[in-house]
């Protein structure tokens, strides 16, 4: 990923004991985006053809110690159309601090553990397979994390100091295959709605528990996930890469079920190209309520 950092190259300061640095990092996104019936990822505006845009920015100032520690601070900027259009964009932070005992970061915009996981999703910025597939994955929050990895082990657990929401995870990489094993508690769920199902939650707590396997066999790689909780019964999902050259063809399949109210599933297929620095990608299928969905647009990193 490329960092640009603020006055020249750097913004580096020497006090004896320590030196900082500002970088400016983020990915990106526009685009236009179909729903048959204006549901889902065009629900936003009531259209079926609509643009799309998303930026995300991380504004990261860091400090490190003659002892090895790093002390940092990160301001989050997030906008996309929908928000923008509700005037709901982001202003988030948090600050952190990072040694051989892994990193602590407390503040806003951070995710609990199980967050980490979930499935892929088809198109340049998702069509809502993926979002079938975590439907039983974890609806807490957090305000404080710990991450840390040793080799091939990653361990993490979040909390919400205010809330007393909580989550754990536990990854190791194989090298051809990975595993992601996640729990995530929710003390005070507020009323919700199931996507295609119908079905209204009251509040309650919930419980969530999800495991992602991953693959990789040469040109060829998959994904598989499933994810239970106390409101959503069961929901997995299944993706497959296949790339030649800068080309990357992908198809994904995810259901979810609960129970007395029934099931519901979404899949897609679509394509990714590497322009060299930024992806030109496009998928199509259909979501829960059973609609034709699409996009094509162009994604990237700086």
């Amino acid at each position: 990923m490329k960092k640009v950092l603020f006055a020249t190259t750097a913004l580096v300061f020497s006090a004896g004991i320590a030196a900082a640095e500002v970088t400016i990092s983020g990915s990106a996104n526009a685009g236009f985006k179909y729903s048959e019936n204006a549901t889902g990822i065009t629900a936003f505006s009531g259209e079926k053809t609509t643009g799309w845009y998303e930026i995300d920015m991380d504004v990261i100032g860091t400090t490190e110690t003659d002892s090895g520690l790093t002390f940092g601070a990160r301001i989050q900027l997030d906008t996309d159309y929908s928000s923008a259009s509700k005037g709901t964009e982001g202003l988030k932070g948090n600050v952190f601090i990072s040694g051989a005992f892994g990193t602590f970061s407390v503040g806003t915009g951070l995710f609990p553990m199980a967050d980490d996981s979930g499935l892929t999703d088809i198109g340049f910025d998702g069509i809502g397979v993926d979002n079938v597939a975590e439907a039983g994955m974890y609806t807490g929050s957090a305000d404080a994390r710990w991450d840390y990895s040793v080799g091939a082990l990653t361990l993490g657990v979040s909390l919400n100091t205010i809330k007393d929401d909580y989550g754990i995870k536990v990854g190791y990489d194989f090298g051809q295959f990975g595993v992601l094993v996640a729990f995530d508690h929710d003390e005070e769920l507020t009323s919700v709605s199931v996507d295609g199902l119908g079905h209204a939650i009251p509040a309650m707590e919930n419980d969530s528990a999800s495991i992602k396997l991953t693959g990789k066999f040469g040109d060829v790689k998959g994904e598989l996930f499933y994810a239970s909780s106390d409101v959503v019964d069961d929901s997995y999902g299944i993706y497959a890469a296949y790339t030649m050259g800068a080309l990357t063809l992908e198809a994904a399949y995810a259901e979810m079920s609960v129970a007395g109210h029934g099931d519901a599933d979404a899949y897609g297929i679509g394509a990714k190209y590497d322009l060299g620095g930024a992806t030109l990608a496009g998928g199509i299928g259909q979501n829960v309520y059973e609609d034709t969905v699409a996009d094509l647009g162009v994604a990237f990193k700086f």
